[in-house]
Protein backbone atom coordinates (compact mmCIF):
# COMPACT_ATOMS: atom_id res chain seq x y z
CA UNK A 1 0.00 0.00 0.00
CA UNK A 2 2.61 2.35 0.83
CA UNK A 3 5.66 2.71 -1.22
CA UNK A 4 8.61 4.10 0.74
CA UNK A 5 12.17 4.36 0.08
CA UNK A 6 13.87 1.32 2.09
CA UNK A 7 17.06 2.71 1.91
CA UNK A 8 15.92 5.93 3.58
CA UNK A 9 13.99 5.00 6.34
CA UNK A 10 16.31 2.87 7.74
CA UNK A 11 14.48 2.27 11.85
CA UNK A 12 11.09 3.64 11.85
CA UNK A 13 11.61 5.25 15.17
CA UNK A 14 13.86 7.92 13.14
CA UNK A 15 17.26 6.39 14.97
CA UNK A 16 18.66 5.69 11.53
CA UNK A 17 18.74 8.95 10.13
CA UNK A 18 21.85 9.92 12.17
CA UNK A 19 23.60 7.14 10.69
CA UNK A 20 23.60 8.21 7.09
CA UNK A 21 26.07 10.43 5.67
CA UNK A 22 25.62 13.76 5.11
CA UNK A 23 24.76 13.55 1.64
CA UNK A 24 22.14 11.11 2.04
CA UNK A 25 20.95 12.32 5.37
CA UNK A 26 20.18 16.06 4.08
CA UNK A 27 20.63 16.44 0.40
CA UNK A 28 18.91 13.07 -0.66
CA UNK A 29 16.70 11.86 1.98
CA UNK A 30 13.36 11.38 0.65
CA UNK A 31 11.01 11.46 3.71
CA UNK A 32 8.84 13.52 2.97
CA UNK A 33 9.39 15.82 6.39
CA UNK A 34 12.82 16.43 5.48
CA UNK A 35 11.88 17.48 1.99
CA UNK A 36 8.91 19.84 3.20
CA UNK A 37 11.05 21.64 5.46
CA UNK A 38 13.72 21.96 2.83
CA UNK A 39 10.58 23.48 0.35
CA UNK A 40 9.88 26.01 3.50
CA UNK A 41 13.95 27.19 3.48
CA UNK A 42 13.95 28.07 0.25
CA UNK A 43 10.61 29.78 0.45
CA UNK A 44 12.37 31.77 3.33
CA UNK A 45 14.69 32.38 1.54
CA UNK A 46 12.85 33.75 -1.18
CA UNK A 47 10.70 36.36 0.61
CA UNK A 48 13.39 37.94 2.27
CA UNK A 49 15.08 38.54 -1.51
CA UNK A 50 11.41 39.76 -2.63
CA UNK A 51 10.88 41.87 0.15
CA UNK A 52 14.26 43.73 -0.19
CA UNK A 53 13.79 43.42 -3.96
CA UNK A 54 10.33 45.34 -3.39
CA UNK A 55 11.98 47.93 -0.74
CA UNK A 56 14.60 48.75 -3.45
CA UNK A 57 12.03 49.71 -6.21
CA UNK A 58 9.83 51.81 -3.45
CA UNK A 59 12.76 53.81 -2.76
CA UNK A 60 13.45 54.13 -6.81
CA UNK A 61 9.91 55.58 -7.62
CA UNK A 62 10.05 58.26 -4.56
CA UNK A 63 13.62 59.05 -5.51
CA UNK A 64 14.57 58.20 -9.15
CA UNK A 65 17.84 59.85 -8.45
CA UNK A 66 18.91 58.26 -5.21
CA UNK A 67 22.49 55.76 -5.66
CA UNK A 68 21.51 52.48 -5.70
CA UNK A 69 25.02 50.39 -5.72
CA UNK A 70 22.89 47.30 -6.84
CA UNK A 71 21.14 49.16 -9.51
CA UNK A 72 23.86 51.12 -10.55
CA UNK A 73 26.53 48.73 -10.26
CA UNK A 74 24.88 46.85 -12.91
CA UNK A 75 24.26 49.97 -15.41
CA UNK A 76 21.17 51.34 -13.55
CA UNK A 77 19.10 51.15 -17.37
CA UNK A 78 15.39 50.61 -18.00
CA UNK A 79 15.73 47.23 -18.91
CA UNK A 80 17.58 46.16 -15.84
CA UNK A 81 14.83 47.72 -13.40
CA UNK A 82 12.31 45.76 -15.33
CA UNK A 83 14.32 42.69 -15.40
CA UNK A 84 14.52 43.59 -11.18
CA UNK A 85 10.57 43.40 -11.19
CA UNK A 86 10.38 40.22 -12.65
CA UNK A 87 12.77 38.58 -10.52
CA UNK A 88 10.78 39.65 -7.69
CA UNK A 89 7.71 38.43 -9.17
CA UNK A 90 9.27 35.16 -9.59
CA UNK A 91 10.75 34.43 -6.09
CA UNK A 92 7.44 35.93 -4.78
CA UNK A 93 4.90 34.03 -6.82
CA UNK A 94 6.58 30.81 -7.72
CA UNK A 95 9.17 30.14 -5.02
CA UNK A 96 7.07 31.42 -1.83
CA UNK A 97 3.30 31.41 -2.81
CA UNK A 98 3.09 28.78 -4.98
CA UNK A 99 5.85 26.57 -3.47
CA UNK A 100 5.66 27.40 0.00
CA UNK A 101 1.96 26.50 1.07
CA UNK A 102 1.76 23.50 -1.21
CA UNK A 103 5.00 21.28 -1.74
CA UNK A 104 6.55 23.13 2.05
CA UNK A 105 3.10 22.74 4.34
CA UNK A 106 1.83 19.85 2.36
CA UNK A 107 4.66 17.51 1.93
CA UNK A 108 5.22 18.02 5.63
CA UNK A 109 1.64 17.67 6.88
CA UNK A 110 -0.90 15.20 4.10
CA UNK A 111 1.24 11.86 5.45
CA UNK A 112 0.55 12.65 8.71
CA UNK A 113 -2.46 13.94 8.29
CA UNK A 114 -4.52 11.14 6.72
CA UNK A 115 -2.57 8.33 8.17
CA UNK A 116 0.30 7.46 5.57
CA UNK A 117 3.97 6.88 6.44
CA UNK A 118 5.05 8.60 3.45
CA UNK A 119 4.08 10.04 0.14
CA UNK A 120 3.17 7.81 -2.53
CA UNK A 121 6.36 8.32 -5.07
CA UNK A 122 9.29 9.34 -2.55
CA UNK A 123 12.11 9.84 -5.03
CA UNK A 124 9.68 11.52 -7.60
CA UNK A 125 9.21 13.68 -4.39
CA UNK A 126 13.57 14.80 -4.23
CA UNK A 127 13.45 15.70 -7.96
CA UNK A 128 10.87 17.90 -7.58
CA UNK A 129 12.83 19.24 -4.80
CA UNK A 130 15.46 19.72 -6.99
CA UNK A 131 14.19 20.59 -9.85
CA UNK A 132 12.83 23.58 -7.71
CA UNK A 133 15.96 24.31 -6.83
CA UNK A 134 17.64 24.51 -10.07
CA UNK A 135 14.67 26.37 -11.71
CA UNK A 136 15.63 29.18 -8.65
CA UNK A 137 19.06 29.17 -9.25
CA UNK A 138 18.60 30.17 -12.81
CA UNK A 139 16.26 32.32 -12.47
CA UNK A 140 18.23 34.64 -10.24
CA UNK A 141 21.33 34.38 -12.36
CA UNK A 142 19.48 35.14 -15.53
CA UNK A 143 18.96 38.79 -13.86
CA UNK A 144 22.72 39.29 -13.94
CA UNK A 145 23.11 38.51 -18.09
CA UNK A 146 22.66 40.39 -21.05
CA UNK A 147 18.94 40.92 -21.84
CA UNK A 148 18.34 37.99 -24.49
CA UNK A 149 20.56 35.46 -22.40
CA UNK A 150 19.18 36.24 -19.17
CA UNK A 151 15.30 35.76 -21.20
CA UNK A 152 16.37 32.44 -22.45
CA UNK A 153 17.72 31.16 -19.44
CA UNK A 154 14.69 32.85 -17.34
CA UNK A 155 12.03 30.89 -19.46
CA UNK A 156 14.26 27.76 -19.06
CA UNK A 157 14.11 28.10 -15.38
CA UNK A 158 10.34 28.44 -15.64
CA UNK A 159 10.22 25.21 -17.81
CA UNK A 160 11.51 23.52 -14.76
CA UNK A 161 9.71 25.20 -12.43
CA UNK A 162 6.38 23.36 -14.31
CA UNK A 163 7.91 20.09 -14.66
CA UNK A 164 8.35 20.16 -10.62
CA UNK A 165 4.86 21.25 -9.78
CA UNK A 166 3.80 18.59 -12.43
CA UNK A 167 5.85 15.85 -10.27
CA UNK A 168 3.98 17.38 -7.43
CA UNK A 169 0.77 17.59 -8.55
CA UNK A 170 0.58 13.53 -9.47
CA UNK A 171 2.00 12.86 -6.46
CA UNK A 172 -0.45 14.65 -3.52
CA UNK A 173 -3.05 13.30 -6.36
CA UNK A 174 -1.91 10.00 -5.63
CA UNK A 175 -1.60 9.72 -1.80
CA UNK A 176 -4.66 11.45 -1.14
CA UNK A 177 -6.66 8.87 -3.08
CA UNK A 178 -4.68 5.74 -2.25
CA UNK A 179 -2.69 6.18 0.93
CA UNK A 180 -5.42 7.39 3.55
CA UNK A 181 -5.72 5.73 6.42
CA UNK A 182 -8.14 2.81 7.67
CA UNK A 183 -11.77 4.98 8.28
CA UNK A 184 -10.11 8.02 6.93
CA UNK A 185 -12.96 8.73 4.18
CA UNK A 186 -13.24 11.80 2.49
CA UNK A 187 -15.94 13.21 4.80
CA UNK A 188 -13.53 12.67 7.61
CA UNK A 189 -10.68 14.79 5.64
CA UNK A 190 -9.26 17.72 7.26
CA UNK A 191 -10.19 20.98 4.82
CA UNK A 192 -6.61 21.49 4.46
CA UNK A 193 -5.97 17.70 2.78
CA UNK A 194 -9.25 18.82 0.78
CA UNK A 195 -7.42 22.11 -0.24
CA UNK A 196 -3.61 20.20 -1.23
CA UNK A 197 -5.75 17.64 -3.21
CA UNK A 198 -8.25 20.11 -5.28
CA UNK A 199 -4.64 22.53 -5.73
CA UNK A 200 -3.17 19.69 -6.80
CA UNK A 201 -5.76 18.87 -10.17
CA UNK A 202 -5.68 22.06 -10.73
CA UNK A 203 -1.62 22.49 -10.86
CA UNK A 204 -2.22 19.09 -13.37
CA UNK A 205 -4.27 20.84 -15.76
CA UNK A 206 -2.38 24.83 -15.76
CA UNK A 207 1.00 23.88 -15.18
CA UNK A 208 1.14 21.39 -18.69
CA UNK A 209 -0.07 23.99 -20.34
CA UNK A 210 2.55 26.71 -18.99
CA UNK A 211 5.71 23.74 -19.64
CA UNK A 212 4.25 23.88 -23.41
CA UNK A 213 4.39 27.28 -23.61
CA UNK A 214 7.94 27.38 -22.74
CA UNK A 215 8.92 24.97 -24.64
CA UNK A 216 7.61 26.03 -28.01
CA UNK A 217 9.46 29.56 -27.06
CA UNK A 218 12.91 28.09 -25.84
CA UNK A 219 12.13 26.40 -29.55
CA UNK A 220 11.39 29.77 -31.24
CA UNK A 221 14.59 30.96 -29.50
CA UNK A 222 17.08 28.66 -29.84
CA UNK A 223 15.96 26.34 -32.85
CA UNK A 224 14.57 28.88 -34.89
CA UNK A 225 11.51 27.77 -34.77
CA UNK A 226 8.47 29.68 -35.04
CA UNK A 227 5.61 28.46 -32.76
CA UNK A 228 4.77 32.31 -31.95
CA UNK A 229 5.46 33.86 -35.11
CA UNK A 230 3.02 33.68 -38.85
CA UNK A 231 4.71 33.99 -41.95
CA UNK A 232 4.45 37.10 -43.80
CA UNK A 233 4.98 38.20 -47.41
CA UNK A 234 7.17 41.23 -47.42
CA UNK A 235 6.51 43.16 -50.89
CA UNK A 236 9.34 42.69 -53.54
CA UNK A 237 12.25 45.09 -53.98
CA UNK A 238 11.93 45.30 -57.69
CA UNK A 239 9.63 43.88 -60.48
CA UNK A 240 11.85 40.98 -61.55
CA UNK A 241 12.09 39.31 -57.32
CA UNK A 242 9.76 37.43 -56.08
CA UNK A 243 8.25 38.32 -52.53
CA UNK A 244 10.26 37.22 -49.56
CA UNK A 245 8.59 35.37 -46.87
CA UNK A 246 9.64 36.67 -43.20
CA UNK A 247 7.97 35.68 -40.13
CA UNK A 248 6.28 38.31 -37.97
CA UNK A 249 5.88 38.04 -33.98
CA UNK A 250 2.33 37.04 -33.64
CA UNK A 251 1.78 37.57 -29.50
CA UNK A 252 -1.58 36.26 -29.75
CA UNK A 253 -1.05 32.38 -29.16
CA UNK A 254 1.36 33.07 -26.03
CA UNK A 255 -1.08 35.17 -24.90
CA UNK A 256 -3.64 32.77 -24.44
CA UNK A 257 -1.34 29.86 -23.01
CA UNK A 258 0.55 32.08 -20.82
CA UNK A 259 -3.58 33.33 -19.21
CA UNK A 260 -4.45 29.62 -19.58
CA UNK A 261 -1.88 29.22 -16.58
CA UNK A 262 -1.69 32.72 -15.06
CA UNK A 263 -5.29 33.48 -13.68
CA UNK A 264 -5.68 30.09 -12.02
CA UNK A 265 -2.58 31.02 -11.08
CA UNK A 266 -4.17 33.07 -8.33
CA UNK A 267 -6.20 30.10 -6.93
CA UNK A 268 -2.94 27.89 -7.08
CA UNK A 269 -1.85 30.18 -4.30
CA UNK A 270 -4.92 31.02 -2.39
CA UNK A 271 -6.65 27.74 -2.44
CA UNK A 272 -4.33 25.92 0.08
CA UNK A 273 -4.53 28.90 2.19
CA UNK A 274 -8.26 28.77 2.32
CA UNK A 275 -7.75 25.02 4.00
CA UNK A 276 -5.36 26.35 6.48
CA UNK A 277 -7.23 29.36 7.60
CA UNK A 278 -10.66 27.53 7.93
CA UNK A 279 -8.48 24.86 9.86
CA UNK A 280 -7.01 27.04 12.14
CA UNK A 281 -10.36 28.82 12.75
CA UNK A 282 -11.97 25.49 13.63
CA UNK A 283 -8.92 24.70 16.30
CA UNK A 284 -9.01 27.86 18.38
CA UNK A 285 -12.51 28.70 18.20
CA UNK A 286 -12.79 25.05 19.88
CA UNK A 287 -15.68 24.57 17.18
CA UNK A 288 -16.21 21.98 14.53
CA UNK A 289 -16.19 23.92 10.70
CA UNK A 290 -19.41 25.60 9.76
CA UNK A 291 -21.34 24.02 7.09
CA UNK A 292 -18.30 21.73 6.65
CA UNK A 293 -19.48 19.96 3.14
CA UNK A 294 -20.55 23.51 1.84
CA UNK A 295 -16.60 24.83 2.43
CA UNK A 296 -15.50 21.54 0.86
CA UNK A 297 -17.79 21.98 -2.43
CA UNK A 298 -16.75 26.04 -2.32
CA UNK A 299 -13.10 24.61 -2.69
CA UNK A 300 -13.78 22.51 -5.39
CA UNK A 301 -15.84 25.19 -7.03
CA UNK A 302 -12.94 27.59 -7.01
CA UNK A 303 -11.01 25.38 -8.45
CA UNK A 304 -13.28 24.66 -11.39
CA UNK A 305 -13.98 28.17 -12.23
CA UNK A 306 -10.35 29.46 -11.68
CA UNK A 307 -9.23 27.13 -14.53
CA UNK A 308 -12.14 28.33 -16.86
CA UNK A 309 -12.23 32.24 -16.27
CA UNK A 310 -8.72 32.04 -18.45
CA UNK A 311 -10.09 34.15 -21.53
CA UNK A 312 -11.32 37.23 -19.40
CA UNK A 313 -7.80 39.14 -19.98
CA UNK A 314 -7.45 37.92 -23.61
CA UNK A 315 -10.68 40.02 -24.82
CA UNK A 316 -8.32 41.78 -27.96
CA UNK A 317 -6.54 38.82 -29.11
CA UNK A 318 -8.71 37.10 -31.63
CA UNK A 319 -11.40 35.66 -29.45
CA UNK A 320 -15.38 35.10 -30.39
CA UNK A 321 -17.21 38.45 -29.64
CA UNK A 322 -19.49 36.37 -27.58
CA UNK A 323 -16.70 34.87 -25.35
CA UNK A 324 -16.48 37.80 -22.81
CA UNK A 325 -20.07 37.06 -21.93
CA UNK A 326 -19.24 33.40 -20.73
CA UNK A 327 -15.95 34.75 -18.83
CA UNK A 328 -17.31 37.28 -17.51
CA UNK A 329 -20.45 35.07 -15.51
CA UNK A 330 -17.91 32.76 -14.89
CA UNK A 331 -15.59 35.28 -13.20
CA UNK A 332 -18.90 36.84 -11.30
CA UNK A 333 -19.30 32.90 -10.34
CA UNK A 334 -16.35 32.89 -8.46
CA UNK A 335 -17.92 35.37 -5.74
CA UNK A 336 -20.57 32.83 -4.37
CA UNK A 337 -17.80 29.89 -3.33
CA UNK A 338 -15.81 32.84 -1.89
CA UNK A 339 -18.94 33.85 -0.09
CA UNK A 340 -20.14 30.64 1.33
CA UNK A 341 -15.99 30.07 2.71
CA UNK A 342 -16.28 33.54 4.38
CA UNK A 343 -19.98 32.61 5.73
CA UNK A 344 -18.50 29.58 7.23
CA UNK A 345 -15.06 31.31 8.96
CA UNK A 346 -17.82 33.95 10.66
CA UNK A 347 -20.04 30.98 11.48
CA UNK A 348 -17.38 29.12 13.21
CA UNK A 349 -15.94 32.23 15.62
CA UNK A 350 -19.95 32.85 16.33
CA UNK A 351 -20.37 31.87 19.86
CA UNK A 352 -16.98 30.12 19.80
CA UNK A 353 -14.52 29.99 22.58
CA UNK A 354 -12.06 31.76 20.39
CA UNK A 355 -8.31 31.42 21.66
CA UNK A 356 -6.14 34.58 20.52
CA UNK A 357 -2.77 33.07 19.64
CA UNK A 358 -0.38 34.14 17.21
CA UNK A 359 -1.60 31.62 14.69
CA UNK A 360 -5.50 32.95 15.18
CA UNK A 361 -4.60 35.94 14.36
CA UNK A 362 -3.04 35.74 11.71
CA UNK A 363 -6.00 33.67 10.28
CA UNK A 364 -8.25 36.59 11.00
CA UNK A 365 -5.79 38.51 8.85
CA UNK A 366 -6.25 36.32 6.54
CA UNK A 367 -9.59 37.07 6.16
CA UNK A 368 -9.32 40.77 6.78
CA UNK A 369 -7.19 41.31 3.96
CA UNK A 370 -9.09 38.73 1.37
CA UNK A 371 -12.11 40.57 2.01
CA UNK A 372 -10.51 43.89 1.97
CA UNK A 373 -8.83 43.03 -1.39
CA UNK A 374 -11.91 41.23 -2.89
CA UNK A 375 -13.95 44.62 -1.95
CA UNK A 376 -11.23 46.59 -4.08
CA UNK A 377 -12.06 43.94 -7.01
CA UNK A 378 -15.37 44.83 -7.15
CA UNK A 379 -14.19 48.49 -8.77
CA UNK A 380 -12.20 46.75 -11.12
CA UNK A 381 -15.70 45.94 -13.00
CA UNK A 382 -16.06 49.28 -14.18
CA UNK A 383 -14.72 49.23 -17.53
CA UNK A 384 -13.49 53.11 -17.08
CA UNK A 385 -11.44 52.31 -14.49
CA UNK A 386 -10.38 48.91 -15.58
CA UNK A 387 -8.93 50.73 -19.26
CA UNK A 388 -6.85 53.16 -17.53
CA UNK A 389 -6.02 51.97 -13.88
CA UNK A 390 -4.03 48.66 -15.79
CA UNK A 391 -0.53 48.22 -14.61
CA UNK A 392 -1.27 51.30 -12.26
CA UNK A 393 -0.89 51.06 -8.43
CA UNK A 394 -4.64 50.51 -8.34
CA UNK A 395 -3.85 47.10 -9.41
CA UNK A 396 -0.69 46.49 -8.01
CA UNK A 397 -2.53 47.24 -4.42
CA UNK A 398 -5.55 45.19 -5.70
CA UNK A 399 -3.49 42.00 -6.44
CA UNK A 400 -0.92 42.18 -2.99
CA UNK A 401 -3.68 42.56 -0.68
CA UNK A 402 -5.72 39.89 -2.04
CA UNK A 403 -3.29 37.19 -2.84
CA UNK A 404 0.03 38.12 -1.65
CA UNK A 405 -0.14 39.51 1.31
CA UNK A 406 -2.80 37.41 2.26
CA UNK A 407 -1.41 34.04 1.21
CA UNK A 408 1.40 35.34 3.51
CA UNK A 409 -0.60 35.63 6.60
CA UNK A 410 -1.78 31.92 6.08
CA UNK A 411 1.37 30.68 5.37
CA UNK A 412 2.93 32.86 8.77
CA UNK A 413 -0.24 31.43 10.95
CA UNK A 414 0.34 27.90 9.59
CA UNK A 415 4.11 28.32 10.56
CA UNK A 416 3.30 29.51 14.29
CA UNK A 417 0.42 26.47 14.49
CA UNK A 418 3.25 23.62 12.99
CA UNK A 419 6.03 24.68 15.09
CA UNK A 420 6.51 23.08 17.74
CA UNK A 421 5.69 19.66 15.80
CA UNK A 422 7.80 20.49 13.53
CA UNK A 423 10.98 21.53 15.42
CA UNK A 424 9.91 19.89 18.61
CA UNK A 425 9.69 23.73 20.03
CA UNK A 426 7.53 26.52 19.93
CA UNK A 427 7.68 30.48 18.64
CA UNK A 428 7.65 33.10 21.24
CA UNK A 429 3.88 34.11 21.64
CA UNK A 430 4.82 37.59 22.81
CA UNK A 431 7.17 38.40 19.61
CA UNK A 432 4.92 37.02 17.20
CA UNK A 433 1.83 39.25 18.63
CA UNK A 434 3.94 42.36 18.14
CA UNK A 435 5.24 41.20 15.00
CA UNK A 436 1.88 40.38 13.50
CA UNK A 437 0.17 43.80 14.99
CA UNK A 438 3.26 45.99 13.20
CA UNK A 439 2.67 43.78 10.00
CA UNK A 440 -1.34 44.01 9.83
CA UNK A 441 -1.23 47.55 10.00
CA UNK A 442 1.97 48.24 8.11
CA UNK A 443 0.71 45.93 4.85
CA UNK A 444 -2.57 48.33 5.11
CA UNK A 445 -0.76 51.30 5.37
CA UNK A 446 1.75 50.07 2.53
CA UNK A 447 -1.34 49.27 -0.15
CA UNK A 448 -4.59 50.79 0.91
CA UNK A 449 -2.79 53.93 -0.24
CA UNK A 450 -1.70 52.44 -3.67
CA UNK A 451 -5.84 52.41 -4.65
CA UNK A 452 -6.09 56.36 -4.14
CA UNK A 453 -2.68 56.89 -5.86
CA UNK A 454 -3.95 54.27 -8.69
CA UNK A 455 -7.57 56.66 -9.11
CA UNK A 456 -5.56 59.71 -8.66
CA UNK A 457 -3.42 59.75 -11.38
CA UNK A 458 -6.53 59.51 -13.99
CA UNK A 459 -8.57 62.15 -12.92
CA UNK A 460 -9.62 64.77 -15.39
CA UNK A 461 -8.99 68.19 -13.32
CA UNK A 462 -7.86 71.71 -13.87
CA UNK A 463 -4.49 72.64 -14.60
CA UNK A 464 -4.11 73.96 -10.68
CA UNK A 465 -5.98 70.96 -9.46
CA UNK A 466 -3.65 68.54 -11.11
CA UNK A 467 -0.66 70.53 -9.81
CA UNK A 468 -2.46 69.87 -6.09
CA UNK A 469 -3.16 66.36 -7.35
CA UNK A 470 0.61 65.68 -8.06
CA UNK A 471 1.75 66.96 -4.45
CA UNK A 472 -0.64 65.02 -2.85
CA UNK A 473 0.39 61.98 -5.10
CA UNK A 474 4.24 62.86 -3.97
CA UNK A 475 2.96 62.84 -0.16
CA UNK A 476 1.25 59.31 -0.60
CA UNK A 477 3.91 58.03 -2.32
CA UNK A 478 6.83 59.01 0.76
CA UNK A 479 3.98 57.82 3.23
CA UNK A 480 3.92 54.23 1.51
CA UNK A 481 7.90 54.12 1.04
CA UNK A 482 7.87 54.74 4.69
CA UNK A 483 5.55 52.16 5.50
CA UNK A 484 7.60 49.92 3.02
CA UNK A 485 10.82 50.59 5.45
CA UNK A 486 8.45 49.77 8.70
CA UNK A 487 7.40 46.79 7.47
CA UNK A 488 10.33 44.88 5.98
CA UNK A 489 12.15 46.03 9.52
CA UNK A 490 8.88 44.73 11.33
CA UNK A 491 10.13 40.90 9.69
CA UNK A 492 13.64 41.29 11.76
CA UNK A 493 11.05 40.63 14.89
CA UNK A 494 9.77 37.03 13.52
CA UNK A 495 13.49 36.54 12.27
CA UNK A 496 14.87 36.68 15.94
CA UNK A 497 12.08 34.42 17.29
CA UNK A 498 12.62 32.20 14.88
CA UNK A 499 16.21 31.51 14.92
CA UNK A 500 16.00 32.37 19.03
CA UNK A 501 13.53 29.40 18.96
CA UNK A 502 15.29 27.29 17.06
CA UNK A 503 18.19 27.26 19.20
CA UNK A 504 16.43 26.82 22.48
CA UNK A 505 17.93 23.90 24.71
CA UNK A 506 15.95 21.45 27.14
CA UNK A 507 12.22 22.81 26.18
CA UNK A 508 9.54 20.65 27.30
CA UNK A 509 7.24 21.07 24.66
CA UNK A 510 3.75 18.97 24.96
CA UNK A 511 2.69 16.49 22.55
CA UNK A 512 -0.34 18.41 21.42
CA UNK A 513 -0.16 21.78 22.82
CA UNK A 514 -2.85 23.36 21.02
CA UNK A 515 -5.59 20.59 21.75
CA UNK A 516 -6.11 19.79 17.98
CA UNK A 517 -7.54 16.96 16.78
CA UNK A 518 -5.99 15.92 13.85
CA UNK A 519 -3.43 12.66 13.47
CA UNK A 520 -0.68 14.80 13.53
CA UNK A 521 -0.72 15.14 16.46
CA UNK A 522 -1.21 11.80 18.06
CA UNK A 523 2.86 11.58 16.96
CA UNK A 524 5.63 12.60 18.63
CA UNK A 525 7.43 16.29 18.18
CA UNK A 526 8.91 15.98 15.66
CA UNK A 527 7.56 12.85 14.30
CA UNK A 528 10.03 9.65 13.82
CA UNK A 529 11.03 8.27 10.12
CA UNK A 530 7.81 6.28 8.92
CA UNK A 531 5.70 8.65 11.07
CA UNK A 532 3.16 5.35 12.14
CA UNK A 533 5.42 2.71 12.96
CA UNK A 534 3.71 0.02 12.66
CA UNK A 535 0.74 0.44 10.64
CA UNK A 536 -1.64 3.52 9.81
CA UNK A 537 -4.11 4.10 12.44
CA UNK A 538 -7.38 3.42 12.20
CA UNK A 539 -10.02 6.54 11.97
CA UNK A 540 -13.24 6.70 13.40
CA UNK A 541 -14.11 10.59 13.78
CA UNK A 542 -14.33 13.85 11.21
CA UNK A 543 -11.44 15.84 11.54
CA UNK A 544 -12.80 18.97 13.75
CA UNK A 545 -15.17 17.43 16.24
CA UNK A 546 -15.31 19.66 19.56
CA UNK A 547 -17.36 20.45 22.89
CA UNK A 548 -17.55 18.23 25.60
CA UNK A 549 -21.17 18.35 25.25
CA UNK A 550 -20.58 15.76 22.84
CA UNK A 551 -18.74 13.77 25.61
CA UNK A 552 -21.22 14.37 27.98
CA UNK A 553 -19.55 15.05 31.08
CA UNK A 554 -17.82 18.78 32.01
CA UNK A 555 -14.57 17.41 33.34
CA UNK A 556 -13.95 15.99 29.96
CA UNK A 557 -11.29 17.64 27.17
CA UNK A 558 -13.21 19.35 24.40
CA UNK A 559 -10.97 17.70 21.96
CA UNK A 560 -10.10 14.05 21.08
CA UNK A 561 -8.06 12.51 18.50
CA UNK A 562 -9.50 11.33 15.17
CA UNK A 563 -8.01 7.74 16.05
CA UNK A 564 -9.83 7.76 19.25
CA UNK A 565 -13.07 5.25 18.50
CA UNK A 566 -16.59 7.02 18.71
CA UNK A 567 -17.35 5.18 22.37
CA UNK A 568 -14.57 5.34 23.87
CA UNK A 569 -13.71 7.54 27.07
CA UNK A 570 -12.03 10.66 25.58
CA UNK A 571 -9.31 12.74 27.18
CA UNK A 572 -9.29 13.64 30.73
CA UNK A 573 -9.39 17.29 31.85
CA UNK A 574 -5.93 19.59 32.00
CA UNK A 575 -4.11 17.92 34.95
CA UNK A 576 -4.44 14.44 33.56
CA UNK A 577 -2.33 11.95 32.73
CA UNK A 578 -3.60 11.13 29.06
CA UNK A 579 -0.63 10.51 26.19
CA UNK A 580 1.13 14.30 26.63
CA UNK A 581 -2.41 15.79 25.42
CA UNK A 582 -1.79 19.15 27.54
CA UNK A 583 -3.41 22.66 27.83
CA UNK A 584 -2.64 25.91 25.98
CA UNK A 585 0.40 27.15 26.73
CA UNK A 586 0.67 30.02 29.40
CA UNK A 587 1.71 32.37 26.53
CA UNK A 588 -0.75 31.21 24.39
CA UNK A 589 -3.46 32.91 26.82
CA UNK A 590 -5.64 35.77 25.41
CA UNK A 591 -9.30 33.49 24.99
CA UNK A 592 -11.86 35.78 24.08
Amino acid sequence: MYSIDAGMVDHPSGGGASGLGFLRRVLFRTDHKAIGLQYLWLALLSVFLGMIMSLVMRIHLVWPAAHLPFLTGLDGSPERYAALTLLHGSLMVLMVLTAAPQAGFGNYLLPIHIGARDMAFPRLNLAALWLILASLVGVTIAFFLPVQMGLTLWIAGIALFSIAALANALNFSVTTIDLRAQGMTLPRLPITVWAWFINAILSLLIFSVLLAACVYLLADRTLGTHFFSLPTLLPSISPYSQPVTSPVASPALWQRLFWFFAQAQVYVSILPCFGITTHLIATFSRKPVWAQRAVVLALCAVGLFGFCIWGQHTFASGLNPYSPLVFGLLASSLGLPASILLISWFGTLWNGKVQLTTAMLFALGFVSLFLAGGLSGLFLARNDLTATAASDDFITGHFHLVMGIAATFAMLGALFFWFPKMFGRSLDEGLGKIHFWITFFGVYCVFMPMHWLGMIAHLHLSPEATVAATAAASTIRSFVTIATLVTVAAQGIFLVNFVKSLLKRGEAVAKNPWRATTLEWSLPSPPPLGNFASAAPVVYRGAYEFGAGKFGAPNVEDFASQSLPADSTPPAAPGGTDAGLQPLPPQAAGTV
